[in-house]
């Protein structure tokens, strides 16, 4: 065929394929894109190329046929001669560049693209070749040089081909092994990159003049400069990896902040002053007249400037070096921003100059910022400050609506400002606060801010500068602010001496204002100002808590922070200890005693701040005995019942062996075995009864004062003092009675509460209240169960007598099915989730306690789970409860509770699977519902597999009569045909934990995959592998190839022991998929090469056989593929014996394997 009839060929195909779907058939596109297929795959030939992409009239053919020329020349590079190729280079550049302004962008790019892949070929054969045997680079650096404006922006195309192809992202494309990539790549940047840089900072200094006129064309190259500057400085270079192999595989589209250019660019980035430059730029535009346009150009001179300051590297590694760069960037950062102490910036700009600021304290640390010498680190501190006030009141809604006018966003203002003060919370935990004369006012100036901007500082309360937003937003404002709470703490504690008493003062007065306005006979409520008063106290509790405590993980110990203690310690010489006692019991039996000064006098601010929250806290009862809640808001309660929360988590018979000075005023109110300890957890206690009472409604409050019980119980000390209190036991009683008003509390917190109660029980050393827990509790629970199973038991038994009393019996049993019955049975499965978990805070012993002590109750649950099969929230509970026991009871169990609890964990299987085959039902939301039920289940499973890692237990023995691989296999026979069957492995949480579970039971127990399942069941089981490698992340095929590997390693094993049987040769299947499927396409799996090829590696040395017949296959696909083919196989010998040496020797000749297949076979 000729080439016009090639090409009319090509054209008709492609305006099928391109046409609308309603107007061609699905078979007709098949075709036309076989079409294209098999042109890509025809014989090398330019001249047909440089014919369809001079003669086509459809720029898809002429992409097509760029495509056909780029994927010849990668699979045909060794067999081309040198002169072709170049005929090739030069052809592409005059056509791109003739054509430039008409062509398609993909056009452009893939035609750009065949000159990098060509140029990237041969600088992987540098050794061989001259330097002007690069026309590709040498035509960029001209181009690039070149005063004509069209052909410096056809460089600047071309360099962003160069940056694409170098990228890791398009690796694979120029069939090179991932160390010639490597290679060619640090190569590009030591070279090229660095050339490019230093040509595209002389343009932008040369075209500086230019951007003042009004000429858009001037605007636009100066940007295009700026843009392709950019590209170079967010380069991630070669420098940033220790691990070639692994990083290039994994990070591919990894962000990273740091800017690490190799020891080559030393001159560029030093000598020629690379920093002075980018600043000289950025105050050249901003002495031009304003306008948007260099606006916009300032701002991406800023986002420059904001890489330069991560350099990192081996460029400064050494310290004073570092130091010097950092002591220019300062010295010009300021000098350009802080002008006669003003700060000079357009808000707008506020967001790269403080990723600057945070680039800065990150990259080069509080350390490298303290070396500084101090007139430059003060003036830097407040051109910050500075920065950060402005800041803080552009996310508050101005009045007058100025700010909003200047920033479009405000959501830009909260994320900036949120940064910038991580970069504060950075410098103020490393600093040394004394040294710098000026950071103790600034300090205080942002911490005034912060309160003007969030609180309604007037008196009376009509108008503010800076009056609060409406927030719409359904986030709690601890969670939504908690970065700036965190760091205003962090200000506060810096200078305690000052904010704390501010605090307290603010405190103490909307609590009065709130008492007056409570004791105001008048009837008419001014509803704006009570409104503004109760925000004012939401905001004064959470800045105050974020103050006195830091946050902790839930599992780290909370301790007082060292600022608290060493001001508290300071200023007990100015105390009256006794007073500071006194006051604390005045305050709750005189409510009305008012806080005056000289009521506070000779009390420690410790003291003054606690007895303020008493004092607003007993407001708060009082309101709500007297039924006017509309007082007091409920973001108020959440907010006191919070911070008490906090109080006691930290402050609470705190550990004075864990303080180097510990203050007396804090030992004697808080410390062990003081007084007022016992009092004040007393009184926490009564919080949280009184608010169980109170705002029983309101699922916030009630949240807060679960978690505040559970912290009580907790703390030793703690649990140890309101164990002995009445109320303790009242509240017990409530809680397992379910009494009103716990009735109307969600189940969530109920449990909450249990845990709360059964923590306090068990970690207490007396007898007397774990036989108190016993009767009062567990006891309580066990009758209830009982008497529920028992009924259900007499009824049914009655049924099946078939005597008079059928149909009576029949009624009386669907009584259990009520609303109400199955309320109280969910309310009594979470009770016993509670148990358990409030158990898991407590002793080994205790663990076991409760276990011995839960035999009867686990076969009573599994009865209700048999009689509650059809009711999914039961079905649920009971589900969670034996997961609970799996993961905070079974680490625990000597080998003999062992047994037994697996014996419960198999009838609850086979009650399930006995239940749910074949179930069919109407119910709404039943998928959602089973869906939870198999996520559970699994999770179950899981934890299971954990005892064989991890076994707390007091005896040794592993040595169990049941198998709990068999026990888990048994489950997941039960869950495979359900997950199948309703495609549930489409789910994200439930294919996570399926194939995190068997891959634990494969690495584990191989044994029982191969003994115990059916072949049904195991092709059902491996049909889920292969479903994890086609359509899942990273993550999970890494783990379906694990399986496979520990599947094969067992199979291998049994060879050895000629003990194989017919499930062994399912195997083999996944050494011709990975092979045919995996490693020939360029997919996903790539990203896991290492995992892969020890896959590969092991089914070979399992089916050395099927590997070699698979080879044979493949030469007969291609005959180019003969070599590499025979290379690889005389490589691993005939009969490969698996180990790790050998694993690792294969994955380096396999990887150049794979990479000339894919060069080969490109399709």
């Amino acid at each position: 065929m000729d080439m016009e009839n090639i090409r009319q060929v090509l054209e008709d195909a492609a305006q099928i394929f391109l046409s609308a779907a309603n107007t061609i058939t699905n078979e007709r596109r098949r075709e036309a894109e076989k079409v294209f297929l098999q042109f890509r795959r025809s014989q090398f030939s330019l001249d047909l190329y440089r014919y369809l992409i001079e003669h086509s009239s459809s720029s898809y053919v002429v992409y097509q046929t760029l495509t056909a020329l780029r994927e010849g020349i990668v699979k045909e590079w060794s067999s081309l001669d040198d002169a072709l190729k170049e005929q090739v280079v030069q052809y592409l550049l005059s056509y791109v560049y003739t054509h430039y302004s008409t062509l398609s962008a993909h056009v452009r790019e893939q035609a750009l693209q065949i000159l990098v892949v060509i140029n990237k070929r041969r600088k992987a054969q540098r050794a061989q070749m001259a330097k002007s045997g690069f026309t590709v680079s040498l035509a960029l650096i001209n181009l690039l040089q070149s005063t004509n404006k069209q052909e410096f922006e056809f460089g600047l195309t071309l360099l962003n081909a160069f940056i694409n192809e170098y990228s890791f992202s398009n690796a694979n494309e120029a069939g090179l092994t991932v160390e010639q990539r490597h290679s060619v790549k640090r190569d590009f940047e030591e070279n090229e990159l660095k050339t490019v840089f230093e040509l595209l900072l002389n343009k932008l200094q040369s075209n500086l003049s230019s951007i003042s006129s009004s000429q858009s064309s001037d605007h636009h190259l100066f940007s295009s400069i700026l843009t392709a500057i950019e590209k170079i400085l967010l380069w991630n270079f070669s420098s940033s990896f220790s691990n070639t192999r692994r990083t290039m595989e994994s990070s591919s589209n990894v962000e990273t902040i740091d800017w690490r250019p190799p020891v080559s660019w030393k001159q560029l980035v030093f000598d020629q002053q690379l920093v002075e430059f980018f600043f000289h730029i950025y105050a050249t535009l901003k002495s031009m007249n304003e306008t948007k346009s260099l606006l916009q150009r300032r701002c991406q001179i800023l986002r420059c400037l904001s890489q330069l300051a991560c350099l990192n590297g081996s460029l400064v590694s050494d310290e004073q070096c570092r130091l010097r760069y950092l002591t220019t960037f300062s010295y010009y950062f300021v000098q350009t921003f802080l002008i006669n102490s003003t700060l000079t910036i357009n808000l707008i700009e506020c967001f790269d100059i403080s990723n600057i600021i945070a680039n800065l304290i990150t990259l080069f640390t509080v350390k490298g910022f303290c070396s500084m010498n101090n007139d430059l680190c003060n003036s830097f501190l407040q051109l910050m400050s500075q920065i950060t006030i402005l800041l803080c009141r552009t996310t508050i809604t101005s009045s007058n609506n100025q700010l909003d006018k200047i920033i479009e966003d405000p959501t830009i203002a909260k994320e900036t400002f949120d940064r910038l003060l991580q970069a504060w919370s950075r410098l103020l935990y490393g600093i040394d606060f004394g040294r710098f004369a000026n950071l103790r006012s600034l300090a205080i100036e942002i911490f005034d801010t912060y309160l003007q901007t969030h609180l309604h500082i007037n008196d009376n309360y009509e108008t503010n500068d800076f009056d609060l937003a409406d927030n719409d937003n359904d986030d709690d404002d601890r969670d939504l602010f908690s970065e700036q709470l965190i760091c205003i703490g962090l200000f506060g504690r810096h200078i305690i001496d000052y904010a704390l008493p501010l605090l307290i003062r603010l405190l103490i007065d909307r609590t009065k204002k709130l008492y007056n306005m409570m004791n105001n006979s008048s009837s008419n409520i001014n509803t704006n100002i009570l409104d503004r008063i109760n925000d004012d106290l939401h905001w004064l509790l959470l800045i105050c808590g974020h103050v006195l405590t830091e946050e902790y993980d839930s599992d780290e110990q909370k301790t007082i922070p060292e600022a608290i203690m060493n001001f508290s310690s300071e200023q007990v010489k100015y105390c009256d200890l006794n007073k500071c006692v006194q006051i604390a019991q005045h305050i709750l039996q005189q409510s009305q005693l008012e806080l005056s000064d000289e009521v506070m006098q000779g009390v420690s601010p410790i003291t003054q701040c606690l007895v303020a929250v008493l004092k607003l806290s007993e407001t708060e009862r009082h309101l709500c005995h007297k039924g006017q809640f509309e007082y007091i808001s409920v973001q108020v309660a959440v907010s006191l019942t919070w911070f008490i929360r906090r109080l006691a988590a930290n402050y609470l018979g705190f550990d004075e062996q864990s303080y180097k000075d510990v203050s007396q005023t804090l030992s004697i109110l808080l410390g062990k075995g003081s007084e007022m300890l016992e009092f004040l957890t007393n009184y926490f206690l009564s919080k949280v009864v009184t608010n169980l009472q109170m705002w029983a409604s309101e699922s916030d409050v009630i949240k807060e004062t679960a978690d505040l019980f559970v912290t009580l119980s907790v703390k030793k000390d703690s649990s140890s003092i309101i164990i002995k209190n009445d109320l303790f036991w009242t509240l017990a009683n409530n809680v397992i009675t379910n009494q009103m008003p716990i009735q109307l509390i969600n189940e969530e917190y109920k449990r909450l509460l249990i845990k709360g109660i059964t923590c306090s029980c068990l970690n207490n050393s007396s007898d007397e209240y774990r036989l108190h827990f016993d009767r009062s509790i567990f006891q309580i629970l066990n009758q209830r169960l009982h008497s529920i199973v028992e009924s259900i038991h007499t009824l049914i038994e009655e049924i099946k007598l078939n005597n008079n009393n059928k149909i009576h019996c029949t009624n009386a049993l669907q009584t259990f099915y009520s609303e109400s019955v199955l309320s109280q049975i969910s309310t009594l499965i979470n009770s016993y989730c509670g148990l358990i978990e409030g158990g898991s805070r407590c002793s080994s012993e205790q663990i076991t306690y409760l276990f011995e002590h839960s035999q009867q109750t686990l076969q009573y649950i599994l009865d209700l789970f048999d009689f509650y099969h059809n009711y999914c929230d039961q079905v649920q509970i009971i589900l969670e409860l034996f997961s609970l026991y799996a993961e905070h009871v079974l680490v625990y169990l000597n080998p003999s509770h062992t047994n037994i609890f697996y014996t419960y964990i198999l009838r609850l299987l086979q009650i399930f699977t006995k239940c749910n085959y074949g179930k069919k039902t109407k119910e709404v939301n039943a998928d959602e519902d089973f869906n939870a039920h198999i996520y559970t289940l699994l999770n179950c499973l899981n934890h299971l597999l954990a005892k064989d890692f991890i076994d707390f237990s007091n005896e040794n023995s592993t040595n169990t009569e049941v198998n709990v691989g068999d026990v888990v296999l048994y489950g997941l026979t039960i869950c495979l045909p359900l997950i199948q069957s309703d495609n549930l492995l489409k789910i994200p949480s439930i294919s996570l934990c399926y194939y995190k579970l068997v891959s634990t039971l494969c690495e584990q127990h191989s044994e029982c995959i191969f003994r115990l399942l059916n072949p049904d069941q195991y092709s059902i089981f491996l049909s889920t592998i292969k479903l994890g490698l086609d359509n899942y992340d990273n993550e999970i095929c890494k783990m379906c190839l694990e399986t496979i590997q520990n599947l094969t390693l067992y199979t291998i094993k049994q060879q050895k022991l000629n003990q194989t049987n017919e499930k062994t040769k399912y195997l083999e299947h996944f050494l011709d998929y990975l092979l045919q499927e995996i490693v020939i396409t360029t997919t996903t799996l790539s990203d896991l090469f290492d995992t892969l090829s020890g896959t590969i590696y092991t089914l070979i040395c399992a089916y050395p056989n099927q590997f070699y017949y698979t080879l044979g296959q493949m030469k007969q696909y291609d005959e180019h593929l003969s070599m590499i083919i025979d290379k690889l196989a005389n490589d691993i010998g005939q009969k490969p014996d698996y180990n790790r040496k050998a694993k690792l020797s294969f994955t380096v000749k396999f990887e150049s394997f794979v990479t000339n297949l894919r060069r080969i076979m490109k399709k």
